[in-house]
C-alpha cells in the first residue's frame, strides 16, 4: 500500500497498478471467489433453517402462522452468518499463510529445482501464489 501511495503522490503514468501488483491485491482482500460465497450461504442457511425445525416440532408452533417471520428471521440470520464466515475466513486465511509458508515454500522449490532457467523472483512469485492458494483452500474449508 505504500507503494500505492508513493505513485499517487509521483502523478503522471506511474498510476496504473501492474498486472502483478492486481493480482497481489486482490490476493489480500476481503473479496471471496463465488464458490466460497456459494459454500458460506448454503451453510449458513443450513445453521438458519435449524430454528424452524425446532420451533415447529419442539414448541409445536404452526409453520403456517408464522411463515413470514420465520422467512424474513431465517433470511436475515443467513445473511448474517454468511458475513461472519467470510470474515472468519479472512482472518484465518492469513493465521494459516503464516503458518504454512515454510512447507509450500520447500514444496514449490522441489518442483522448481530443475528448472535453471527460472528468475529468483519468478520463484518467489509462485510460492507466494502457492502459499495464498494454500491458505485460501484451508480457511474455506475450516
Amino acid at each position: 500500500l505504500c507503494s500505492l501511495n508513493t505513485r499517487k503522490m509521483a502523478g503522471g503514468n506511474k498510476n496504473k497498478l501492474s498486472r502483478e501488483e492486481e493480482l497481489l491485491l486482490q490476493d489480500f482482500s476481503r473479496n471471496v471467489s463465488t464458490k466460497s460465497s456459494a459454500l458460506f450461504y448454503g451453510n449458513a442457511l443450513i445453521v438458519s433453517v435449524i430454528p424452524i425445525w425446532l420451533f415447529w416440532r419442539i414448541h409445536q408452533m404452526d409453520p403456517y402462522q408464522s411463515a413470514i417471520v420465520f422467512v424474513l428471521g431465517t433470511l436475515a440470520s443467513t445473511y448474517l452468518v454468511a458475513m461472519a464466515y467470510k470474515n472468519v475466513k479472512f482472518i484465518l486465511k492469513h493465521k494459516v499463510a503464516v503458518k504454512r509458508e515454510d512447507a509450500v515454500a520447500q514444496e514449490v522449490m522441489k518442483k522448481l529445482a530443475d528448472d535453471k532457467k527460472m528468475t529468483k523472483k519468478e520463484k518467489d512469485e509462485r510460492i507466494l501464489w502457492k502459499k495464498n492458494e494454500v491458505a485460501d483452500y484451508e480457511a474455506t474449508t475450516f
